[in-house]
């Protein structure tokens, strides 16, 4: 097991300084991806990564969160890693549990490891709503209620195992923690939920536009049900193929 954290970043120049910090605890090479931030903001975040010297990738044009991990996925594996922890840049995930992640994916090396989120009282109310209506329809695209959380975005990916699933991704804005997940159960991968504390830092940025992105995610899980049937067929011809 090689593995690497990655960071996608996009204007979070000033949030992501003290979480850099605490990643350098860890010995663990790490990859920052500038997705496409602003002048101001992509040289603060090259500056902290040239301090850190930690592994700096940048897109040109701002692609949303999952098009930034797709670029950390793609530039790890030519790097030679094998397994991925993915953690905000804002401050929102409790960095103490990355060794837990890790030793999990040593453990289950095939498995994909994700947080399932303990909220304390900073969680806005409207996006705790978002998240248990998310549950219920990912429980109906997994036929699986017991899926964790699918939009905390601190986990470990198996990345050779997650190659076939990244070639099927649609939707690359807030929506991509979602379809990853899913797509990647469906895919055979099996899932390990890990319990971590989940914080929203006070004056913290988030690229989250309530009204914006909740109607982007109402799309992602109308196009997960359409592709429900899809999903039956191919599961029931690689079980027939099987036996």
């Amino acid at each position: 097991m090689k593995p690497v954290i990655i960071v996608p970043c996009f204007n979070h120049g000033d949030a992501f300084a003290p979480v850099a910090e605490k990643l350098v605890d860890f010995e663990t090479p790490v990859i920052v991806v500038d997705d496409g931030s602003t002048p101001i903001q992509s040289k603060k975040i090259k500056n902290i990564c040239s301090k850190h010297k930690f592994l700096y990738v940048k897109n040109k044009k701002n692609g949303g969160k999952g098009a930034a991990m797709i670029t950390g996925f793609e530039y790890a594996t030519k790097k030679g890693f094998t397994h991925a922890l993915q953690i905000d840049a804002d401050g929102q995930h409790d960095i103490r549990d990355i060794p837990l992640f890790f030793k999990i994916a040593k453990s289950y090396p095939n498995n994909l490891i994700i947080g399932n989120p303990i909220y304390d009282e900073s969680a806005p109310r409207a996006r705790l709503i978002g998240r248990k209506i998310t549950d219920f329809w990912v429980k109906i695209e997994t036929f699986n209620q017991n899926m964790p959380d699918t939009m905390c975005g601190f986990r470990v990916y198996p990345l050779k195992l997650l190659e076939p699933v990244l070639n099927t991704i649609k939707f690359k804005r807030m929506g991509f923690d979602i379809e990853i997940i899913v797509k990647a159960y469906r895919s055979g991968i099996k899932i390990i939920s890990v319990p971590t504390k989940v914080i929203y830092p006070e004056n913290g940025t988030s690229n989250f536009h309530t009204v914006r992105d909740n109607f982007y995610i109402s799309l992602l899980h109308t196009y997960l049900c359409c592709l429900i049937p899809v999903w039956l067929f191919k599961k029931a011809f690689r079980h027939e193929k099987r036996n």
